[in-house]
């Protein structure tokens, strides 16, 4: 069976089609200096389960508290779990103690109801939704590193793409 005729009887496929942008181009233009940290997997957390059946992982709730940085959303499929991972959210986390850090901004996912495309993120894949951050403190690199990946990527779920470099002052999602 040819795929769009496949596609086309099972219109439950619908709702779970997403279009990515795999634009080399994308990618040399924002390409981020190999010798920044965020660069080298080793420097990101452990992958983390973003939810345990209905509710979010523990391990999202022990997050720290002492850092802000870059996190994204994937999925992860289940046949080839090694390869199968596809980035549909890029967001930072601005440091400031008494205000942001990683912990308090992951947790933040678990109650957006105002967002559409997070919310749809965790309704058709809250399974399959795997977190991972990298820890950073310096807010201008966290806000240059954000700006590149999401220019360079293009994550399904990012609503806005930054037009510049430029690093624009933070506000407050929630």
């Amino acid at each position: 069976m040819r795929k769009n005729a496949f596609l086309n009887s099972h219109d439950e496929d619908k709702l779970y089609d997403i279009t990515y942008y795999h634009n080399p181009q994308h990618w040399i233009n924002n390409k981020i200096d190999d010798t920044n940290p965020i660069s080298d997997e080793n420097n990101w957390s452990k992958e983390i389960k973003y939810y345990n059946g209905d509710k979010i992982s523990d391990d999202i709730n022990n997050l720290p508290t002492n850092t802000g940085g870059i996190y994204m959303f994937y999925l992860k499929g289940i046949n080839i779990p090694f390869i199968e991972k596809y980035i549909v959210y890029i967001g930072r986390c601005l440091f400031n103690k008494d205000i942001q850090y990683i912990r308090k901004r992951a947790r933040e996912y678990d109650s957006d109801t105002t967002r559409t495309e997070i919310v749809r993120m965790k309704k058709y894949w809250k399974d399959y939704l795997y977190y991972r951050y990298f820890p950073e403190t310096d807010n201008d690199q966290i806000a240059r590193d954000e700006v590149l990946l999401i220019r360079a990527i293009r994550p399904p779920f990012n609503s806005e793409i930054p037009d510049k470099l430029e690093v624009q002052t933070s506000i407050n999602a929630f």
